[in-house]
């Protein structure tokens, strides 16, 4: 089982009842969710979806699974729909019958959670602060290598693979990502030694040049995960979609619970993936801010950012910091930032800091500044 509580951002609630203050009174950080909010056109379809909410939703969300399609250019056969992304990654490794999971991280918890709870191994194949985080592709491509290497007899024997190997990109929480080239050769390999390959692009929105979705028709081993969550800001309605080859999905859909996808996050996904002009006013405003934000962050004595691509930031502190104390002092500035330590294989004190709107980060760059020149991360 997992040693540890699986931790996320976004506890807004919580901190509020235990500060005895309102969720309105802060300034979420800790969740990496678009400033911009859910797109307008959502909020009007769901509205006009009011009426339907004496009917059972469509089991089948064919309405939007045909609309993510034509997006995307894949068979809506290849594509299942959950109750968030988080719902998928759960059943993913009794789906695959894994028996071991290979974890780029440090990442996302819920990959490990998973394994664990089907029974699964869980290895994680780590980057380090010395490389700033750099995505392990070397040790994942030779850890391939000799998994291939060793299993070949078996392959010959006609055994199956029950090993997955799971990429964030971009990751989270270091922001880094992987170009769609060096993950198409490492999946090459995973491909040819018989194991799954499951990259979770929960950020790809804000750099979609490096999506893999567009391999899916020619790769029967590969998965990947999206939300609407992160680029569509909308965490509160709960969808996300799981693209794989049709024989895969189909098993991947008997293992969901049935009306698993709401009628108002059916209504809201298509209104999401409709709404162009959204998805590149958000783009813009983060390709815009995001130099700011770092620029500025940099200039924060203390402060070691790590590259970024998505809609966050990691900031490693210096080495004696406490983080639980920092982000403590933090949320009773009504600031909430992410703890990284909380991450498997995390092994320096490190913040992750959502980009917000221009004032709200500079108050978060302020009051990072103010703590760290008074020791307040001790």
């Amino acid at each position: 089982m997992v040693t540890r509580p699986v931790v996320h951002g976004g506890q807004v609630h919580q901190v509020a009842k235990a500060l005895g203050r309102s969720v309105d009174s802060f300034i979420d950080f800790s969740a990496s969710i678009n400033p911009l909010g859910p797109p307008a056109s959502v909020l009007r379809a769901m509205q006009a979806a009011l009426p339907a909410c004496g009917h059972y939703p469509d089991p089948s969300a064919e309405e939007l699974r045909m609309r993510l399609a034509k997006e995307h250019g894949i068979s809506s056969d290849s594509i299942a729909l959950g109750n968030g992304s988080s719902e998928l990654i759960r059943i993913l490794p009794l789906a695959l019958s894994l028996r071991q999971g290979y974890v780029a991280g440090p990442t996302f918890m819920e990959y490990e959670a998973s394994l664990h709870i089907a029974g699964a191994r869980c290895t994680h194949v780590l980057a380090t602060s010395g490389e700033k985080y750099a995505p392990p592709m070397e040790e994942l491509s030779l850890l391939v290598d000799a998994i291939h290497a060793g299993s070949q007899k078996a392959a010959r024997r006609g055994g199956e693979s029950h090993t997955a190997v799971f990429v964030c990109n971009p990751n989270s929480p270091t922001g880094r990502v992987v170009t769609a080239r060096s993950l198409r050769t490492l999946y090459r390999k995973i491909e040819e030694a018989g194991l799954w390959m499951v990259v979770d692009e929960a950020f790809i929105d804000f750099c979609p040049s490096h999506s893999l979705i567009k391999e899916i028709s020619n790769a029967r081993r590969l998965l990947i995960l999206r939300s609407f969550t992160k680029f569509y800001g909308m965490p509160g309605i709960r969808l996300g979609y799981l693209v794989g080859a049709p024989e895969t999905v189909a098993t991947i859909r008997r293992l969901l619970p049935p009306w698993s996808v709401s009628h108002f996050a059916q209504e809201a996904g298509v209104a999401a993936v409709d709404d162009v002009r959204y998805r590149q006013r958000s783009v813009k405003f983060m390709q815009q801010e995001r130099p700011r934000f770092i620029k500025r962050l940099r200039e924060v004595p203390g402060l070691r950012i790590i590259p970024a691509s998505a809609n966050f930031v990691m900031a490693e502190l210096p080495s004696t910091c406490v983080t639980a104390g920092l982000v403590s002092r933090m949320a009773r500035q009504g600031l909430l930032v992410r703890d990284c330590q909380t991450f498997s294989g995390m092994t320096q004190p490190a913040l992750r800091l959502a980009i917000r709107h221009p004032r709200d980060n500079n108050r978060v760059i302020h009051a990072l500044k103010k703590a760290l020149r008074e020791g307040g991360c001790d």
